[in-house]
């Protein structure tokens, strides 16, 4: 290929690039107060901070007109091709005259956290406002809000680790755990709901590998993948021997009162010596099968979330490992997101980092 062709390549690139994150800007009038987006990708929220919901997720380069913004934060109202919605202005660079811009305050109904404790455990939140609700769960009415860095103590949790349940000048209410970073130990912080504890465990041999459960609850799978039917559910704290390992180096085989096993080790903390210990070759490598024109992506690193929605905000489902391939259904509204199918079901993964495989053209956008 000559250089010539090289750079005519590359002009063109260029100018859909440009194109594309044009089509996702709304009519800046001149000097009017808008935001450049300044990052890869800038998630579009129902509300100012990370617990609200993501309406779209634009470009880099894309041109955001300012409606109001959040005073004592970095959040602006802006509006989107997908309608009005809010930005962290952090990933954002200021273009126009942001005098006449209108203030919004903080919630009418500001709570704050309560006396916790010397080392008893707490949450401190991780937003710039979080909402504590009645119930363990979105659908619950909401308590009070409360201010990003309040510290809030932790008394019990939801089966599932997501809803903590804390103490606020409110009262006792319930939050997504997601949006708060946790302090000193939760080993004593008590279970409401789940499975019923299994029977004893096996012995551990002396120095046996094993690993210590290291999330609420823990799904033991009769094969080495999510898409294996759950043989048992264990406790936090629970040992368990392992007797292999798959051939991606993420499912351990162990021993658990039920029989043997697979386990995700990423909710786990290994132990013990390992070095009798080799990997399964368990079965191919998922999707391994797919070719040809069938839109695939491929994972293009070392392990990568599959989650429920298109965006981070979204709950995980599984994480597979690099080299993964993956039949694509569907393309979200921003296009940073692929809807795939695997032994797990189906899921959403960041296509930033994977490689794409197949005829495009069968790919449609998913609403």
């Amino acid at each position: 290929m000559t250089t010539r062709i090289k750079y005519r390549i590359l002009l063109l690139s260029m100018l859909m690039a440009m194109l594309f994150a044009l089509g996702q800007s709304v009519a800046v009038a001149q000097n009017a107060p808008h935001l450049v987006v300044n990052t890869y990708r800038l998630n579009v929220r129902s509300g100012p901070g990370v617990s609200h919901g993501i309406i779209t997720s634009v470009a880099g380069g894309t041109e955001l007109p300012v409606i109001s913004q959040l005073v004592g934060s970095k959040w602006m109202e802006v509006s989107s091709s997908a309608g009005n919605g809010w930005v962290n202005s952090s990933y954002t660079i200021a273009r126009g005259n942001f005098s006449g811009v209108p203030n919004q305050h903080t919630p009418a109904n500001l709570g704050s956290g309560t006396n916790i404790p010397a080392g008893a455990p707490h949450v401190v939140v991780n937003t710039g406002y979080l909402n504590i609700r009645t119930g363990p769960g979105a659908g619950h009415p909401v308590l009070t809000t409360v201010k990003g860095g309040t510290e809030l103590l932790v008394t019990a949790r939801q089966f599932g680790n997501i809803w903590y349940r804390v103490e606020s000048s409110a009262g006792t209410g319930w939050l997504n755990r997601t949006y708060t970073v946790t302090r000193n130990s939760f080993a004593g912080v008590p279970t409401i709901g789940g499975p019923a504890a299994a029977g004893p465990q096996p012995a551990i041999p002396s120095g046996a590998p094993h690993l210590v459960v290291n999330t609420a609850y823990l799904n033991v799978r009769t094969g080495p993948g999510a898409g294996h039917p759950i043989l048992t559910t264990v406790r936090g704290g629970t040992e368990l021997q392992v007797t292999a390992i798959d051939s991606g180096g993420l499912w351990y085989q162990v021993i658990t009162a039920a029989g043997s096993g697979w386990v995700n080790s990423s909710y786990a903390v290994a132990r013990g010596n390992y070095s009798s210990i080799t990997r399964a070759g368990t079965s191919p490598r998922e999707g391994a099968h797919l070719g040809g024109p069938t839109p695939r992506a491929v994972v293009n690193t070392a392990y990568l979330n599959i989650r429920t929605g298109p965006g981070a905000g979204h709950s995980i489902i599984t994480n597979v490992p690099g080299g993964t391939v993956l039949r694509v259904l569907g393309l979200s509204r921003g296009r940073g997101w692929y809807l795939v199918e695997g032994s797990f079901g189906q899921g959403w993964l960041n296509n930033h980092y994977t490689v794409f495989r197949g005829d495009f053209s069968q790919v449609r956008i998913v609403n």
